[in-house]
Parts: structure tokens; C-alpha cells; sequence
């Protein structure tokens, strides 16, 4: 009697798995919803460039000017002059979102008029150790979807420059953060 009493409790246990198996594959759906945010092409303007001013150069030393405008103009073989100006930049976007700026890594090459390949150490100055105004390198856009920056950098000089007006160029960028 004992064995029929567990077969039977065993028979009904099979049973009712069976019906709880046939449960679990019954069909069910679910809506997930689905987004795209669509933001607004930036767009990058320069406003001034990066001026460093006059300098008598008698010797090797670095001239940095900060993104706030500071000159630091304290190598003893240098002396600056002149007015100097950061690099300013308006940004256009998508208004209260974060914008990174994405600055030069390396050297930058600034050029005498006079430059050959026989005279480039004398015709050549390094720029360099870039910094902007905004903390991490990143802005938020105001509510109309605008925002402003500056950029300084530093100069290097061997003293072996000739005199003249050195230029080139370097290239800022912005993409949403």
C-alpha cells in the first residue's frame, strides 16, 4: 500500500510538471520603446589668433602665454614687448550639452619667411603645451546653443633664431562630450 501511495503522489507530481512545462512555453510579448537623439552640427569659428607679442631673443628659454592671457615672459636671455592675445574660438550647437575640445598633442612648427632646408634650425620655433580656458578641456553650450573658448600655448627658442615674423597654423576641434 505504501508503494502505491508513492507511485501515485509521484504520478501526480509528473502530471503537474507537465502541465506547469506546458505553461512556460506559452507565448508572451513585451514593447520595449526606442529613442534617437538628434542634436545640432557644430559648428567651430576662430575669432582671433594666437599672438605672442614681440621678443628680443638673446639666448635660449620658453615664452607660454595662458589661455586667461597671461604672458609669462621670465626666461633671463628673452625680454617681450607688444600687445599678446590668445586664440579665441566661438561654438555653435545644441543648447545645455557638454562639448570636448580637442587641442594639438604635439609641435607645432612656426616659420620664418626666410625658411630653406639649410637654415631651418635658425628659421624655426617650436609651439607647443596648449591649454584652453575650460577645466578638462570641455564646455557646455548655453541655452541658445552657444559657448566661447581660448587657447594659449608656449614657445620655445634655442637663440640661434633669426629676426623676422614667425607663422603657422594648428588645429582645434570640438565634438559632443
Amino acid at each position: 500500500m505504501t508503494k502505491t501511495i508513492r507511485f501515485g503522489a509521484a504520478g501526480i507530481a509528473l502530471f503537474a510538471a507537465m502541465g506547469m512545462s506546458n505553461a512556460a512555453f506559452a507565448q508572451d510579448t513585451a514593447s520595449a520603446t526606442a529613442t534617437a537623439e538628434v542634436l545640432d552640427a557644430l559648428t567651430l569659428d576662430r575669432t582671433s589668433g594666437l599672438d605672442f607679442g614681440t621678443m628680443v631673443v638673446d639666448g635660449a628659454g620658453t615664452v607660454s602665454l595662458a589661455a586667461d592671457g597671461t604672458l609669462d615672459c621670465s626666461a633671463s636671455d628673452i625680454v617681450c614687448s607688444g600687445t599678446s592675445a590668445v586664440a579665441a574660438f566661438d561654438v555653435t550647437g545644441t543648447a545645455n550639452k557638454a562639448v570636448t575640445i580637442n587641442l594639438p598633442t604635439g609641435e607645432i612648427d612656426l616659420t620664418h619667411p626666410d625658411l630653406t632646408a639649410a637654415t631651418a634650425d635658425e628659421h624655426t620655433i617650436e609651439l607647443d603645451a596648449f591649454v584652453s580656458s575650460e577645466a578638462g578641456d570641455e564646455i557646455t553650450l548655453d541655452g541658445s546653443g552657444d559657448g566661447s573658448f581660448t587657447v594659449g600655448g608656449s614657445i620655445e627658442f634655442d637663440g640661434s633664431e633669426a629676426a623676422g615674423i614667425y607663422t603657422g597654423s594648428f588645429d582645434v576641434s570640438v565634438e559632443y562630450s
